[in-house]
């Protein structure tokens, strides 16, 4: 992949047309698709606008390693004023609207109305509703966010109201707060694998926002990513992936299945990382974004971290290896779980066309994995 073609790539999968971002950096909408196709490059100055506008780091929008995930692209990006006349419907008095740090499928923003502060997310209404379950299941063991009420407009478009939650992203925080927070990190996952998944509730795998899945057995979650009647790999390669990623994956993961001898049922965050972990004072204070939260073995959430590998997370990552991979048959359980987490990443972006880390940074990731481990 070019330098054009990750430039429209990280565009598209921030939301914006080409005459938005034109208009933002004061350029022609020639200027920006003569970058895009790579009939010449932009200098460095406006390379760093464009990380600002896409709210990326240079490394993540030349490199391709983006810590974002969702579940689709937003179809309409709203502006501030947009924003604020659905917020000043439910609370007239609102004051301070601030725009945060979303995701690639969500636009957040804090506003205060008295002396509270609430969080106001654009996004997912099936991601919302099991944050709502979550809350209701969970708050009086995990930080986890209050939800205030889910809308969704007459054209679709579905926001949620949260309490607000004090603290800063992870992925906001210097090197010394990184190392300082690991210990309460830990913690968190204890607490989380820790937790008996209710007895009214079925199936595993992912859930919805009533918390029952669909899958039978754990085992049969691992195995559905190479079930054609479920994932349907066939149109891969004029998608333009080699399927010798996903095909070695497969084989490998097939050759390793019967590792996995757990029918666990822990509640699984989904996507544990340093977007969704709050901190304050050594501290977790929020866990948020349940929109890939699942039913199964807790090693899932620890899986999860050894794939996208961040390199903010080095230090928790160290400890989390050092803590749960105690043996051979852990270590081999862990394998099977990120290859599963790489296929199943691959089929969403590629056959489904969700919007996901970048691909090429994921197949290199996937073939990075299993060549470390023969």
């Amino acid at each position: 992949m070019n330098l054009g073609e990750k430039l429209k790539l990280r565009r598209k999968k921030s939301g914006f047309t080409q005459e938005q971002v034109a208009q933002e950096m004061n350029i022609t909408r020639q200027t920006l698709s003569h970058w895009e196709v790579g009939k010449n490059y932009p200098d460095i100055d406006s390379i760093i606008s464009l990380s600002q506008i896409y709210n990326l780091s240079l490394d993540e929008l030349l490199l391709g390693k983006i810590h974002f995930k969702g579940e689709s692209v937003m179809s309409k990006k709203l502006s501030v004023e947009e924003i604020k006349t659905w917020i000043t419907t439910h609370y007239p008095e609102a004051i301070n609207v601030k725009e945060l740090t979303g995701g690639l499928a969500s636009q957040t923003y804090l506003f205060e109305q008295g002396k509270q502060h609430f969080i106001f997310q654009v996004g997912n209404l099936k991601g919302f509703e099991k944050e709502k379950f979550i809350d209701h299941e969970l708050a009086k063991t995990l930080p986890v966010r209050h939800v205030v009420e889910i809308h969704e407009t007459d054209d679709k478009l579905a926001y949620s109201i949260y309490e607000f939650i004090e603290g800063d992203k992870l992925f906001d925080l210097n090197s010394q707060q990184l190392l300082d927070i690991v210990p309460a990190v830990l913690h968190t996952l204890e607490t989380l694998e820790s937790i008996e998944v209710f007895n009214d509730k079925e199936g595993y795998g992912y859930f919805d926002g009533t918390g029952n899945a669909s899958y039978p057995t754990w085992i049969d979650f691992i195995k559905a990513v190479y079930n054609n009647d479920i994932y349907d790999w066939s149109s891969l390669e004029e998608k333009g992936l080699d399927s010798d990623v996903v095909k070695n994956a497969i084989q490998e993961l097939k050759t390793h299945i019967s590792c996995i001898k757990t029918n666990k049922k822990n509640i699984v965050h989904g996507d544990v990382g340093s977007y969704n972990l709050l901190a304050k004072n050594d501290q977790i204070t929020g866990i948020i974004d349940w929109s890939l939260a699942l039913y199964g073995d807790h090693l899932y959430d620890k899986a999860n971290l050894l794939f996208w590998n961040e390199e903010k997370l080095q230090p928790l990552i160290k400890e989390v290896k050092n803590k749960y991979i105690s043996s051979n048959e852990t270590k081999e359980v862990i394998y099977c779980y990120m290859l599963r987490i790489g296929l199943e990443e691959i089929y969403n972006t590629v056959i489904l066309n969700e919007v996901g880390y970048d691909i090429e940074w994921v197949a290199n990731r996937l073939n990075e994995i299993v060549k470390n481990r023969g």
